[in-house]
């Protein structure tokens, strides 16, 4: 029989900090509680066990790194796991975090939830990611395992604590959640006084083509999942950044180019194509260089920003798309 958890340190805001009664021990800094190490100092820990808390719910299992890359394994509490990854660039380390154990909505073209959803990170799980992956750390992507907005109240808090000056003072400039575009949750996000990047994962041009991508979205129409997004860019006064894989017979073709063009012409809105990074057990072809070409050339002639974005940690299957559920023997959890 498992023991229960108790409350996690790293999902208290400052005003909850401040909030915990006195006890005997020797007072700490919230700031205390966001070392990038797992063995905190004595009178932390004896902090923590006064309050009935637990100070770090990750353990690291493994870690693999690449040539500009590092994937991390974490074990949860009850036995599940994550995997979150650090990018290095020439002005920083980007932090790719996971937001849920699983994914609820089984994109055919990504490993992240060929498992199903076993559950949502808890605000401090994801805090803890970024923490532990060190002080280097000067962007933050939610990108890793998990439908950011499927976990809303979590992430928000998150983000909340991660960007307190009295904790890791993160710029949410700094911040980039990317979701397939859940209208309620975008709705929601539209009202949030946070100035973070928003990443919307469109990668098709019809309601029929994006569900036999996406399946769990089904239930929000293209255009709406757009207008939201524009919606959002208004109101924040920034643009959103629309994500387009490229698949080869399914989403690029000349009308789905045009489709593109007019659904994003002349907005606050910037696109990323992408190619596929393979997947084991996914047969997808990738799109051809020249099919790729003519979409980018297509969208600049319309005004539309646009790149053509290769990931980093393929040598390492921690590139998009190549995150996957592991028990702490490393074997998938869908095995």
């Amino acid at each position: 029989m498992t023991q229960p958890t108790r409350p996690l340190a790293l999902s208290l805001t400052a005003a909850q900090f401040d909030s915990l009664p006195m006890t005997g021990t020797r007072p700490i800094a919230y700031r205390d509680l966001f070392a990038s190490h797992a063995d905190l100092p004595q009178a932390t820990r004896r902090w923590a066990q006064a309050q009935g808390l637990d100070l770090r719910a990750l353990t690291l299992r493994s870690r693999e790194r690449g040539a500009r890359s590092q994937k991390f394994l974490f074990a949860l509490r009850e036995g599940l796991a994550v995997e979150s990854v650090l990018i290095r660039r020439h002005d920083g380390y980007t932090a790719c975090i996971s937001s849920q154990v699983g994914c609820a909505f089984a994109c055919r073209f990504c490993a992240s939830g060929q498992a199903g959803l076993k559950r949502n990170l808890e605000a401090g799980e994801i805090v803890e990611q970024v923490a532990r992956l060190g002080p280097k750390v000067n962007r933050i992507v939610f990108m890793g395992i998990g439908e950011p907005l499927n976990n809303y109240d979590n992430v928000l808090k998150a983000i909340r604590i991660l960007r307190d000056r009295r904790g890791l003072n993160f710029p949410t400039t700094g911040i980039t959640l990317s979701t397939i575009g859940i209208p309620k949750g975008l709705k929601a996000l539209r009202e949030e006084h946070l100035g973070i990047n928003l990443t919307i994962s469109l990668h098709a041009t019809t309601d029929e083509s994006r569900a036999a991508l996406i399946p769990g979205s089904r239930k929000h129409p293209v255009r709406e999942v757009v207008e939201r997004a524009l919606s959002w860019a208004e109101r924040h006064n920034r643009d959103v950044t629309f994500v387009y894989l490229l698949l080869a017979g399914i989403n690029d073709s000349r009308a789905d180019l045009e489709r593109l063009v007019a659904m994003l012409g002349g907005q606050r809105a910037r696109i990323n194509l992408m190619r596929w990074n393979p997947v084991d057990g996914i047969k997808l072809g990738r799109t051809e260089d020249r099919t790729l070409l003519a979409f980018r050339e297509r969208l600049a002639r319309a005004g539309i920003p646009v790149v053509v974005r290769d990931t980093q940690g393929r040598d390492i299957t921690a590139a998009c798309g190549q995150l996957w559920l592991r028990d702490l023997n490393g074997r998938a959890l869908a095995a």
